[in-house]
């Protein structure tokens, strides 16, 4: 009778503490929603155990972190584990949690995550952090601008992507350019961003992972975003940028990311990009699929893996009118209404969900715009004149027509170079 007393009153105690734990967890820590499925590692790092999948959209507490914020702990399914912060959505200050302890695997270091975008240099170990460049190749240059073709890292994957900057010595403002298309449509050439680099701004471009020369798979607004976010670090390693003055802007599926990338800042209490602008930007994939049936079960399973009805949290973790709230950057939005590609009727929900956040924006429909925007220019002149208002110093010159020729010129000269 004793023995019986004995063991009921060790597992009742089990059960006080175990329910103590997670009460003490979720009381501590945050809460953090998965963006897409999602290894849970047995360390902070790549490197380390599969110890299984999270589906995406699935809430969880996260209770520990790393030492740069790029992975929390979390439990799923009776598992602790860790996953990476670029894939998740959150509620609360991640940097609040404790710094959990958990050994390196054997013989191996752990690689880092995206943590607060900072520029790291290669860490002790030599693993590659977000950012770093691999390889650096001159392919043009004008009177004004080198023009480079860069690999650099993101996530640990080789990713190929552009980089552009002024041939005089000096700190100039940046911007961040996002690609349309996905995989190989609409990978870019290496002239499209000439713009902005001819009129003076640093360059950083991706090809996103999945796309050509770069390693992973396209994700569509998933895990491909931490490759936009990586070249912020990539930027500051540079000595020619002025920090305060980086921009973004990202046309069609490059707003889409770019709208994902400005959340995910926010999220994390960044401010490393001062302004944004977007052209025919995909904004809701509901809508996009109700505008081409074929997306479901197309390039929607094969990218995101899902269809908007089979997993829906996916789609509205890409989609910015579901959450418009969270874009905390002075926003740029030009569309179209001849676009037969993207609706401006996603551009004009945006438009209103910000209102009711009372964000910063502006809307700007484009009459008889195609997709292109190629009867306005692409959009640059409202976009630099938007640029000029946050990020422009007395002396800048960002009139489009000003340069128009120069960058004509500059064109010219990259299409035949590639």
């Amino acid at each position: 009778m004793k023995k019986l007393i004995l063991i009921c009153l060790v597992l009742f105690l089990g059960t006080v503490a175990f329910a103590t734990l997670e009460i003490s967890r979720a009381q501590g820590g945050v809460e953090v929603t998965t963006d897409s499925i999602l290894k849970l590692r047995a360390g902070p790092g790549t490197r380390y155990e599969d110890l299984g999948r999270i589906p995406a959209g699935t809430t969880l507490i996260a209770f520990a972190r790393d030492e740069q914020t790029g992975w929390v702990k979390v439990e799923f399914e009776g598992k602790a584990g860790w996953v990476n912060v670029a894939f998740i959505s959150f509620k609360g200050n991640l940097r609040a949690l404790p710094i959990g302890d958990a050994a390196p695997p054997a013989g191996q270091a752990p690689t880092g995550g995206i943590g607060g975008a900072t520029p790291t240099p290669p860490n002790s170990t030599g693993a590659p952090q977000n950012g770093q460049i691999e390889s650096m190749t001159l392919y043009a240059q004008t009177d004004r601008v080198d023009y480079y073709n860069i690999v650099y890292y993101s996530d640990g994957l080789r990713i190929a992507g552009f980089y552009a900057e002024p041939r005089s010595p000096g700190k100039y403002p940046a911007v961040i350019y996002n690609r349309g298309g996905n995989r190989g449509t609409g990978a870019l050439q290496g002239y499209e961003f000439a713009p902005f680099a001819e009129m003076g701004f640093v360059v950083a471009a991706s090809q996103y992972r999945g796309g050509p020369g770069s390693e992973g798979a396209d994700q569509l607004g998933g895990g491909d975003v931490n490759d936009v976010l990586a070249l912020i670090p990539l930027l500051k390693s540079r000595g020619q940028v002025d920090p305060s003055r980086i921009a973004m802007f990202g046309s069609s599926r490059g707003a889409l990311m770019t709208y994902i990338a400005l959340r995910k800042l926010g999220e994390r209490g960044s401010s490393d990009i001062k302004v944004a602008a977007t052209t025919s930007a995909l904004t809701d994939l509901f809508m996009w699929a109700k505008e081409r049936p074929d997306l479901n079960g197309g390039a929607y399973l094969e990218l995101v893996g899902a269809t908007t009805s089979g997993n829906p949290a996916a789609f509205r973790a890409r989609s910015a009118t579901y959450w418009a709230g969270l874009i905390r950057v002075p926003l740029l939005i030009q569309h179209g209404d001849a676009d037969t590609v993207v609706s401006v009727e996603q551009s004009k929900a945006l438009g209103a969900a910000l209102k009711r956040t009372g964000r910063s924006y502006k809307l700007i429909i484009q009459a008889f715009g195609d997709h292109g925007l190629f009867t306005h220019d692409e959009g640059y002149p409202e976009t630099m004149k938007w640029f000029q208002q946050y990020i422009g110093r007395s002396g800048d010159n960002w009139d489009y027509y000003y340069w128009k020729d120069a960058i004509l010129n500059a064109i010219g000269k990259l299409r035949k170079n590639w």
